[in-house]
């Protein structure tokens, strides 16, 4: 067998894992999914997943790796071109929203699996962060803390990204009063707010539904 060949069949090996994995953790807690269910899923014998990863939690974290990155890319598609850091909050919530829609099998694992990343310096909390201090030195928000507002930021993106996967046919009219309410809630005044929400609801989930 060439090399080529040898990677070749690797690489389907891997992403045959890769994609039992995410079957399974998308319909059961990860603590309940077994290393020989994935392997039984995956069709492939017990040690060949050592030849790919070192343990579950390492198998858990490259998926969660590959969901976070899929989701920051359509965040940033969402936003090129925006600087209005209010415009930007609530179109971000509202891609989340649009891969929950689009993805609902990766965003029951990011809903499972990922636990709240408050803290400030994580790199995940990074553009949320440049945009609630540029609202602040704008004057766009009104905020005691950056922190309080991340924390609302990040509530509202999981709970629209959950009622969104409970039924679809509901994230518009959700996801635009709760992105309504956020701004209100960073400071926007309250017209404005249900404009700037309606907006970006209409433009990130009516027109790609």
């Amino acid at each position: 067998m060439t090399a080529q060949a040898v990677e070749g069949r690797r690489s389907r090996t891997r992403q045959a894992l890769l994609v039992a994995a995410e079957q399974l953790f998308a319909e059961q807690p990860v603590d309940a999914v077994a290393i020989d269910d994935i392997v039984r899923a995956a069709k492939v014998a017990k040690g060949t997943f050592y030849n790919h990863f070192d343990d579950r939690d390492g198998l858990v974290r490259e998926i969660m790796v590959a969901i976070r990155l899929r989701i920051e890319a359509l965040v940033t598609a969402a936003n090129a071109g925006v600087e209005d850091p209010a415009r930007r909050v609530v179109r971000g919530v509202c891609a989340y929203v649009r891969y929950a829609l689009d993805e609902p099998r990766s965003v029951r694992i990011l809903l499972r699996v990922q636990p709240a990343r408050t803290a400030l310096t994580s790199r995940l909390n990074s553009g949320v962060l440049d945009d609630l201090a540029a609202g602040l030195s704008q004057g766009r928000f009104n905020l005691a803390t950056t922190e309080s507002g991340m924390l609302l930021i990040m509530g509202v993106s999981q709970v629209a990204m959950a009622r969104a996967l409970e039924d679809a046919a509901v994230a518009l009219p959700i996801t635009q009063q709760l992105c309504g309410l956020l701004l209100k809630g960073l400071g926007v005044p309250a017209d404005e707010a249900e404009r700037t929400a309606a907006q970006a609801a209409d433009d990130l989930i009516r027109r790609s539904a």
